[in-house]
């Protein structure tokens, strides 16, 4: 309690509210062991959490995460594998269990400590198993793996007709392990990934697409890659099918997305991480008074902006507190409307080069005589 007489000081935080991009991604592995306990675990690594299992779907999984070399927080959301005689009843065991273990990922915030930024199934081929993990990619704002079961051009895009996805890497072509073990790609492109996004402060807004993939010697289901004319690699990317072909090295081509609003998972990614900045960062005005906050909101949310222009990954943005919409009546209930209009940084994907064969520098020829 204040004096009644004499001096009171008051201290307040008048600085703008930091908005801290959280770069921690760590990647959730959803699949069967018959070694640890169902559930969700978190691991400070991969070597960690090969410790802790034994064989499986899991295993085979951090082989592929610890034959890219990467380092970075592991959630396993396990389950134990079926142990019934009849192979069909098997298969839809294991299926019920994969996709209660997909869903499982929402509560591993509360559980572990940590959310999923990274989200794959894999040897898990599905329809149920794809539409659990668009349902639970979209509610985390994570990215996740799809591995269609196809070996060639024609049936890869037949099996995504139906899929739409936002932040989908699809895959289906099976390459060679740096041990000769043949794997499906995708842990590998997810790995890749993860390693761009952690390079730098803002390597979200970099893509995996024409960076060699680390881990993998070799393709099994390979596909025709051409420069400068229509091919295999260029179609199944238009597709929303991510692949994998040699041009010095072992290349990932891919990125793009099967959705009506973006085309690339860049996008997605970018404004999925400005907008869980935006929310960790404005939920401590809440419950405050308006007069106090209101301003710092705005203007903390305008220098993340700067920033993000800044560091290239946006060209530009307004932000605006529109009286259209923050009338009297929404005021006096204590909303506020701010209206953000932002344009990422586009990715260069095609270079067109107009050569023109001329003859109008013939003279040079006798001026150097």
């Amino acid at each position: 309690m204040p004096s009644k007489y004499g001096v009171n000081v008051e201290l307040y935080n008048g600085s703008l509210k930091p908005y801290e991009i959280n770069n921690k991604r760590p990647i959730a592995i959803v699949g069967d062991d018959d070694k640890i306990e169902a559930g969700l675990h978190i691991f400070s690594t991969v070597e960690d959490a090969i410790k802790e299992v034994q064989k499986g779907t899991i295993k085979n999984a951090l082989d592929d995460l610890k034959a890219c070399g990467i380092h970075t927080q592991v959630i396993l959301s396990a389950f134990k594998p079926s142990t019934n005689s009849d192979t069909d009843a098997k298969k839809q065991e294991n299926l019920t269990s994969c996709l209660e273990a997909i869903d499982a990922l929402k509560k591993a915030e509360n559980v572990v400590m940590a959310k999923a930024k990274f989200i794959a199934a894999p040897e898990y081929n599905d329809s149920g198993v794809y539409e659990k993990l668009k349902q639970v990619g979209e509610y985390l704002r994570a990215v996740y793996a799809i591995e269609v079961d196809a070996d060639n051009e024609t049936k890869a895009t037949a099996a995504v007709k139906t899929l739409q996805t936002k932040t989908a890497i699809i895959t289906y072509q099976k390459v060679i392990r740096v041990d000769k073990a043949v794997r499906p790609l995708s842990m590998f492109l997810i790995a890749l990934y993860a390693k761009v996004m952690a390079e730098t402060e803002y390597g979200f807004s970099q893509t995996f697409s024409n960076k060699v993939i680390g881990g993998i010697t070799g393709i099994v289901d390979t596909v025709e890659f051409i420069q400068g004319v229509d091919c295999e690699a260029d179609r199944l990317r238009s597709e929303g099918i991510t692949v994998a072909f040699i041009d010095d090295g072992i290349r990932a081509w891919g990125g793009e997305t099967r959705d009506e609003d973006f085309t690339s998972l860049h996008t997605y990614v970018i404004f999925y991480t400005a907008i869980e900045t935006i929310f960790k960062a404005q939920k401590s005005a809440i419950d405050k008074r308006m007069r106090d906050v209101l301003k710092n909101v705005v203007d903390s949310l305008e220098a993340f902006y700067r920033r993000l222009v800044a560091n290239n990954v946006a060209v530009g943005f307004e932000v605006t507190v529109p009286s259209d919409l923050n009338t009297n009546e929404t005021i006096s209930e204590g909303k506020i409307y701010i209206k953000h209009k932002v344009q990422e940084m586009p990715l260069l994907k095609n270079i067109t080069n107009r050569i023109y064969r001329v003859t109008e520098y013939s003279q040079v020829l006798i001026q150097e005589l």
